[in-house]
């Protein structure tokens, strides 16, 4: 085969695309922070050699892909965004769902990455838990599981992992414990012949585990409670 027939083409970037990419080194090497203001329109054509339009539609795509917020009137701009664990959460937790409507992605799979998450964030909240932080959790679960409907349970156990998450203190745990657990509550449908009681088996332990500050009995307690989901998907 003649190597030039293995070229493959690439996408030629358009100047707007090329200054998005400046903007977005910039933030990846530090020369812009959270909050930081950008250069007015103007200032920047001129920076880029470009016409103000072109500069306004590369940060239009990057607000739009939530790099930058926008604001009128006086002290307005462009400005960097306050990325945050509830943005991560929320874009990653969009892509799973998209996923697994589109049948790319099972809960199978989606369950044995959320298993060595929630074992993480069992050992670390275990770690560094704070009296508030073991409050919110105990807040999560009901006294008495046995009479929920299949709803309540998902819910009660959802809120119990994304409070155990919070009470990691890590943002990457906190935004992909949280995607995950949206993602595969968004699609209950696949996992409405669990019984109630069992969704909830060994929350306590877990709780328990944190409260004493031991992360090796978190870890296990927290194995023993997804043994049910685990069992479910056919994955042990």
């Amino acid at each position: 085969m003649n190597k030039a027939n293995r070229l493959r083409a690439t996408q030629v970037r358009t100047l707007p695309q090329q200054i998005a990419a400046s903007i977005r080194e910039s933030i990846l090497d530090g020369s812009l922070g959270p909050g930081d203001r950008l250069p007015s329109e103007e200032a920047m054509a001129e920076m880029y050699g470009c016409s103000r339009p072109t500069v306004r539609e590369a940060l239009r795509t990057l607000r739009d892909d939530g790099v930058l917020t926008s604001a009128r009137g006086r002290g307005g701009g462009y400005r960097v965004a306050e990325l945050s664990p509830a943005a991560l959460g929320a874009a990653v937790g969009e892509v799973i769902s998209l996923s697994l409507g589109m049948k790319t992605l099972d809960y199978g799979q989606l369950f044995a990455v959320r298993f060595d998450l929630e074992l993480r964030s069992a050992a670390t909240a275990a770690q560094v838990r704070t009296d508030a932080d073991l409050g919110a959790l105990r807040a999560t679960l009901p006294d008495d599981p046995a009479g929920l409907p299949v709803e309540a349970a998902l819910s009660a156990d959802v809120a119990f992992h994304r409070a155990l998450a919070e009470a990691s203190h890590n943002p990457l745990l906190i935004g992909f414990a949280g995607a995950t657990a949206t993602a595969f509550r968004r699609f209950s449908e696949e996992v409405q012949e669990v019984d109630p009681p069992r969704v909830l088996d060994g929350t306590w332990e877990v709780v328990d585990a944190v409260a004493a500050q031991d992360p090796d009995a978190a870890r296990e307690a927290m194995r023993a409670h997804l043994a049910y989901f685990s069992r479910y998907f056919g994955l042990e």
